[in-house]
């Protein structure tokens, strides 16, 4: 019997790559313990917190620079599934997830997971519904998905101008939390190290495109574990004997509870349709760690979820990832990982957030104001924390200030870790940082390619005119963010804008292109802009103060206006054609060709004929 040929999809050595990446970061954190212990100055120990992982983060990058367009755009189709996955869910949560959203619960307590929970439950809508179909058409970019799909020059053009608004933000948020953590680290100003960054950035991404954002976001992936895990495990150790904080937080926070009741804090109830997320400015502790709607009103919680949901299933940065995996399955198995990743990261942030509120409620609540704990004093110092008390008089609740983007790095000093651990945990944060910048910079730069500068002949250029065109587009979408960046902003904000932008017209437009064949190229440029029209209108309206509807509820508008109006244009205008109705069919059987390697096939073949 004859025997298939056996295709090597991935490097073998990957594992030991990462391995040996890991034992890297490992020695530079036991090299800052030594010099930290030696009497080396902090600024110092942070900037070799901040120097030796961005060093390994740059050789990956650099390591792995292509003159192929397909690894240049999707990575060669050769991303095994659990390395997409684990990149697909550190780009979900980013910088701005793992350190606002950890102070998010920090501050907010059981609130706060109306934003967490439609995070995963995003990706697992986006596995059930989009990936495995825009893995087997296999374009590059949404908008060349949804002009391909519907046979529109016109629609992909509009997409890219639509979808490049989201993506923006949220790039922007990465680049200004991670401006401010790099600043951190080394002592300088915000406003050098954003270009830094910027920089930074580009020179990771121009030689490999998607091929080293994968490789090197994987590298980013196993630094960022690390930063969480080791101080919140430790902290496991010393308040339960437990070494797995995922698990025994539960307990914790039942403790928290009875600390909370025998103290008589008050139970706070929220407007039903607030949502009060914390800011960047110190927030007062006034309420309960586990009381529901206490922040977010009992019919706002359920929305923000069903928002959040639709904003990470439609963000295109999301989208590009099932592209990079070998076929439809590895892409389905990639969205499974990403799911199971997404849940530990939060996992070990709701870890983060009990047990550090737990030693705030042991230790500074109902204390005298004169005889805090040492570490409090500290975080005082630095700016993380503040009490509005004096003297003897005891701590109320209200009374403790809490800086949001300040509690990922307060549980190691809680905990008395040394120096060294903090900057580990900073260094992880920023590494968050980097790989969703990194993630959504190269989407932008393949959508002002493909999309806007090329179009349809993008197929049909020189692979050398094509990379040129990215690389350069590339710098550009750097440079925007950089500038864009130094503007003062809250980057928690940004991305709940990009959420409700993408929920309102990405997810209706794309969900409808897929499950509903009736679906016409003008139906679905009218559901764009009239989603992205109405929320922006309405972001717009409410930052104006005429509007009592908070980040990201504006999608609950929005959304179904861009659903409805989908719908009714659709069915006032021709149905299309056969080219689409045919498209639409080969996608939704798994095996075969991915359309988009046969339409680039067929365009060589062509080529070739006609030369």
């Amino acid at each position: 019997m004859a025997q298939m040929p056996v295709t090597r999809l991935s490097n073998p050595r990957v594992g030991l790559y990462l391995g040996i990446y890991t034992s890297l970061i490992a020695a530079i954190v036991i090299l800052a313990l030594l010099f930290e212990q030696l009497g080396v100055s902090s600024r110092l120990i942070g900037g070799l917190l901040f120097v030796g992982p961005i060093a390994l983060f740059a050789t990956f990058g650099l390591a792995l620079t292509t003159r192929d367009t397909h690894d240049y755009f999707a990575a060669g189709r050769r991303v095994p599934a659990a390395i997409a996955g684990s990149v697909m869910a550190l780009t979900a949560l980013g910088g701005v997830g793992l350190v606002s959203l950890t102070g998010a619960l920090f501050l907010m307590g059981s609130d706060a997971f109306a934003i967490l929970l439609g995070i995963p439950a995003g990706l697992v809508v986006m596995a059930v519904v989009l990936a495995p179909y825009l893995r087997k058409f296999g374009a590059y970019t949404i908008p060349s998905y949804l002009g391909g799909r519907l046979d529109s020059p016109a629609l992909r053009i509009i997409s890219a101008a639509v979808l490049v608004v989201p993506v923006l933000l949220m790039l922007i948020a990465e680049v200004r939390l991670g401006g401010e953590l790099a600043a951190r680290l080394t002592g300088l100003p915000v406003s050098v190290m954003i270009p830094c960054l910027a920089a930074l950035l580009v020179l990771i991404l121009i030689g490999g495109g998607m091929r080293a954002l994968t490789w090197s976001s994987a590298a980013k992936m196993v630094g960022v574990v690390l930063a969480l895990v080791i101080p919140v495990t430790i902290a496991a150790v010393d308040l339960s004997n437990v070494p797995l904080p995922q698990l025994t937080a539960g307990n914790v926070s039942r403790n928290i509870l009875r600390i909370e009741v025998q103290r008589s804090v008050p139970l706070l109830q929220a407007a039903p349709w607030m949502v009060d997320v914390p800011t960047v400015e110190l927030e007062a502790l006034g309420r309960r760690f586990l009381q529901m709607f206490g922040s977010v009103g009992g019919s706002a919680f359920s929305f923000v979820i069903l928002i959040v949901l639709g904003g990470i299933a439609g963000m295109p940065t999301l989208l590009a990832r099932p592209v990079t995996t070998p076929s439809v399955l590895a892409s389905r198995t990639a969205m499974a990982w990403s799911v199971i990743f997404a849940v530990f990261l939060i996992l070990t942030m709701t870890a983060i957030a009990v047990y550090l509120r737990f030693l705030i409620s042991e230790q500074v609540f109902a204390r005298p104001a004169d005889r805090l704990p040492g570490w409090f004093q500290t975080l005082m110092q630095q700016g993380i924390a503040s009490i509005d008390a004096k003297g003897s008089a005891a701590v109320s609740l209200a009374a403790i200030g809490f800086s949001r983007d300040g509690v990922l790095t307060a549980l190691p000093i809680a905990i008395g870790l040394p120096a060294a651990f903090v900057g580990l945990a900073v260094a992880g944060a920023l590494a968050a940082c980097l790989a969703a910048a990194a993630a959504h910079m190269i989407t932008l730069a393949t959508s002002l390619t493909d999309d806007i500068v090329l179009g349809a002949r993008a197929d049909a250029t020189a692979a050398a005119t094509h990379l040129t065109i990215a690389r350069v587009a590339l710098i550009l979408a750097a440079m925007a963010a950089g500038a864009l960046a130094l503007v003062p902003s809250d980057p928690l904000q940004l991305v709940l804008w990009a959420l409700t932008i993408s929920a309102s017209a990405s997810f209706p437009v794309l969900t409808l292109s897929v499950l509903w064949k009736r679906l016409t190229a003008i139906g679905a440029i009218s559901g764009l802009l009239v989603g992205f029209a109405a929320a922006v209108g309405l972001i717009l309206l409410q930052q104006s103060g005429r509007l009592e509807l908070h980040a990201p509820l504006p999608a609950i508008l929005a959304a179904p206006l861009a659903f409805l109006t989908a719908i009714g244009v659709s069915y006032i205008t021709p149905a299309p054609g056969r080219t689409a109705l045919e498209l639409l069919r080969d996608m939704r059987v798994p095996g075969g060709e991915t359309l988009m390697d046969r339409q680039r096939r067929l365009h060589r073949l062509k080529y070739g004929e006609t030369r």
